[in-house]
């Protein structure tokens, strides 16, 4: 009896530290992805590029300031005029890519409305979190919701 209760109570402490090493590993695992998460928010310094995907052509440069934060949104301004601010979301996609899709108006230059811009991001940072690389693509759509024009987008960021 004395034996039985031995063993009883040793494979309970092996349950209980195999239970304990588990959740740890899992606590960690969700740390080093809440780091790897957390590393994009803030506010970044954008240069942004936008050609048009069948030629190349050069369509227009826009600094932004773009802001990411901790619950997955997104927002930024640019330093042009005739759009308002962008606003949106973003995600941790694997290691140092995230993804972020976001939406803002343009206007003409009288301030009357022009389209609807979506964009999609595939945003890659760098390893030591203080520069960013996208790849995108922007679609404007006008009144009626019809496509207008797409536009191939690249832009190089600074942690500010």
């Amino acid at each position: 009896m004395k034996t039985n209760l031995i063993h009883v109570s040793m494979l309970a402490v092996i349950a209980a530290a195999g239970a304990c090493a588990q959740q740890n590993e899992s606590s960690t695992e969700k740390a080093r992805q809440s780091a790897s998460a957390s590393a994009l928010e803030g506010v970044w310094d954008v240069s942004v590029t936008v050609v048009d995907c069948q030629s190349g052509a050069l369509i227009r440069n826009v600094t932004s300031v773009q802001m990411f934060t901790h619950d997955g949104a997104m927002m930024e301004t640019t330093n042009t005029g005739t759009r308002g601010p962008s606003l949106g979301a973003w995600f941790h996609a694997y290691g140092q890519t995230y993804g972020a899709a976001y939406w803002f108006y343009r206007y003409n230059s009288d301030g009357s409305f022009a389209s609807r811009a979506t964009a999609n991001n595939t945003i890659t940072l760098s390893p030591d979190g203080s520069q960013f690389t996208v790849t995108a693509t922007i679609r404007d759509f006008d009144a009626n919701n019809n496509l207008i024009s797409t536009g191939c987008v690249s832009q190089t960021a600074k942690k500010m």
